[in-house]
Formats: C-alpha cells, sequence, structure tokens
C-alpha cells in the first residue's frame, strides 16, 4: 500500500515552492494476469484432434474445461466448443459404422433365410414328385381312375413336407393336386407347394350325377 507523507517546506527556505512536498513510495502497479496455458492448450489440441475424426476430441475438451476455471476464457472457450463439435463428429461416425454393421448382418441373415427357404422347397417338390408318382402308379393299375379323397389322402399322408407337416391330396373335375401347406404351414395359402396329377376322380362322377 503507497505511503505518502506530505511535507510542508518553509517558503524562506523554497521560495519557488508552490504547495507540499509529498515523501513516499510510488503507487503499487496492478498484478499480472497469468496466461491460461490449459486454455491455450486445449484449443490448439483440440484443433489438431479434429485431423483424428474426432475421436481424440474428448483430451482436450478436459483440458479446455480445466481452462474455464481460470482467468482468460476465451481460448479455453473455443477448445471446449470445437472439442464438443469432435466428439458429434466421433459419435456419428460411430453410430454409421455400427448402423451399417447391422444392416449388412441383416441382410446375410435374410439371404441365409432365402437360401434355406429354397432348399426347403426344393426338397418339398421331390416329396410331391414321390408322392404324385405313388398316385399315377394306382391310376395306371385304374384305367386311369385316379383314388377317391380317402384312399389318395392314405398315400401321401405319410410325406413330411420341411416344416412338419403332412402332404395332403385334393380332387379336382379332371385332375388331382398333391398339396404341401408351405413355409406357413397353413394350407391354400400363397406359398403352398403343388405337383398336379392328371386322372379322372370322384368329384367328375360326382358332378356327373347332379347333372
Amino acid at each position: 500500500m503507497p505511503l505518502h507523507v506530505p511535507f510542508n517546506q518553509p517558503a524562506s527556505a523554497n521560495p519557488n515552492a508552490v504547495g507540499p512536498i509529498y515523501i513516499g513510495f510510488e503507487p503499487s502497479q496492478p498484478p499480472k494476469r497469468k496466461f491460461n496455458w490449459w486454455g491455450f492448450n486445449g484449443m490448439w489440441i483440440s484443433v489438431a484432434s479434429l485431423m483424428t475424426a474426432g475421436f481424440l476430441s474428448p483430451v482436450p475438451l478436459l483440458i479446455s474445461l480445466v481452462g474455464l476455471r481460470r482467468p482468460g476464457k476465451k481460448m479455453a472457450l473455443t477448445g471446449t466448443l470445437i472439442s464438443l463439435a469432435g466428439v458429434v463428429l466421433a459419435t456419428s461416425l460411430v453410430a454409421g459404422v455400427i448402423a451399417s454393421a447391422r444392416h449388412h448382418q441383416h441382410a446375410c441373415l435374410a439371404a441365409r433365410h432365402q437360401a434355406a427357404l429354397r432348399q426347403e422347397i426344393k426338397q418339398t417338390q421331390s416329396l410331391l414328385s414321390l408322392a404324385r408318382e405313388e398316385l399315377v402308379v394306382y391310376r395306371d393299375e385304374n384305367q386311369g381312375e385316379l383314388p377317391n379323397d380317402i384312399d389318395a389322402n392314405i398315400l401321401v399322408i405319410k410325406h413330411i413336407d420341411p416344416w412338419g407337416e403332412s402332404l395332403r391330396y385334393d380332387a379336382e373335375i379332371n385332375h388331382g393336386v398333391v398339396r404341401s401347406a408351405g413355409p406357413d404351414r397353413k394350407f391354400d395359402s400363397s406359398d403352398d407347394v403343388v405337383s398336379k396329377v392328371e386322372g379322372s376322380t370322384d368329384r367328375a362322377a360326382l358332378l356327373d350325377l347332379v347333372d
């Protein structure tokens, strides 16, 4: 604290004096502000971290946050904002990679499912051909007549498709149909697998009686 002591010198001793003379210390200078090295380092490291696509941005973010607690916060604030932008960039890239990996995984699973489904349908077609051959043998032994619904189903019901369901026989007017319920295990739906067997059926005879 400056100390000033006024001293009144007699006019006779110093005729040129116009006022009191102060004797004491000079006024103290204001303290010099310290440089915010945390803020400075956080700022330039945050800029450099952008070259790593933001994956190193958490490091300068922590440094800049420490710098915000010290005088001279402009550089620390700049480093904080740049670091946050880097963190957002890195997070977006990671999220994109994860989404792409999941999409690829789902695509692979769908492709495997379709391949397995094609193989199951191929096996079902072979099974239908086997059941159809049994009906053809019966037809050839009975002057072109296919068995009635009950007998035909007895022949084909022992065949189990890849989805665990027995085959079914349906008689039409001038042919028969051997049918698999397909992947949904429901008959008469869009994914049924069928094989047609030419021959006369009791359905045609029934229509003749009605006429």
